[in-house]
């Protein structure tokens, strides 16, 4: 177990450094070259100071201030999280597949049953996953305060639905890639870097005329793909259009696919042979 938390905490280290460094570099560039957009006439023009209508909005290149009539929601902030706490999942679910190299027989010589040893393994990673969600969430919020934009955001009644969420999104993630990788023993970061690939080719292909049968099994596959539950613009227009899901029912196929991809990884990381 101690193995896989320093492998945790390794790659948190990593996300956590990028993360800060993104942050310190909006915060570097914010509120320089400040370009006023009046909206009334839709003009654009050179300036500083404050815009001359209280419609406009304040570019600042590259960090963008919005005026009082454009507040966003706290909910962006769980998006952004939702999306790393996802690729970091994504790193985290080829924990399996890392024990099948040089480790099999080491891990399967120890007193508990393979499922066990292999849960205690992914609940150490889904840890991990909470936690760089939450640390990001922290970064934003704090980047905010120092900018003065936290009057910028504003709770949603929904909030919760979209924290859920996108908790879900990241683990519902780990669990598809422990499933592709479990029985693997080499180039699970390519496979686990190619099924975002594929899931976004997915999404492409379901927009597009194709044959009746075809198109099925698109959507079929399609409603065990996460990142047509990871859409945000007030909410998740393009799998509303797509596939008419409401927020409870992406919530719910989140965690879903999370199981059947833990359950799939653990039934075939039980038959390996060391």
């Amino acid at each position: 177990m101690y193995k896989e938390f320093l492998r945790v905490r390794n790659i948190f280290l990593a996300f956590a450094i990028t993360v800060v460094a993104i942050a310190l570099i909006v915060f570097a560039f914010s509120g320089h070259a400040t370009v006023n957009i009046d909206t009334n006439a839709h003009a654009v023009h050179q300036g500083s100071g404050a815009a001359h209508s209280t419609d406009s909005v304040n570019v600042y290149a590259p960090g963008v201030e919005i005026s009082n009539q454009d507040r966003v929601p706290f909910s962006v902030l769980l998006a952004l999280a939702g999306f790393v706490a996802a690729i970091f999942g994504t790193v985290l679910g080829t924990c399996l597949a890392a024990e099948n190299c040089g480790h099999l027989d080491i891990a399967w010589t120890r007193p508990a049953s393979r499922v066990a040893y292999a849960l205690r393994l992914m609940t150490i990673d889904a840890l991990g996953i909470l936690a760089i969600f939450a640390f990001t969430v922290g970064v934003s919020v704090a980047l905010l305060y120092v900018e003065h934009w936290q009057k910028y955001l504003y709770p949603e009644n929904t909030t919760w639905v979209f924290l859920v969420s996108f908790v879900a999104y990241a683990l519902a993630w780990f669990g598809l890639v422990a499933a592709l990788t479990a029985s693997v023993r080499a180039k699970a970061g390519a496979i686990a870097g190619f099924s975002w690939v594929i899931a976004g080719a997915l999404i492409v292909l379901s927009s597009l005329n194709l044959p009746p049968a075809i198109h099925t099994l698109v959507t079929l596959i399609n409603y065990l793909n996460p990142l047509l539950y990871g859409s945000y613009s007030s909410g998740p227009e393009a799998a509303r259009h797509l596939f008419n899901i409401t927020p409870a029912f992406a919530i719910s196929a989140l965690f879903g696919i999370t199981i059947l991809g833990v359950g799939a990884a653990l039934a075939q990381w039980r038959r390996l042979e060391a």
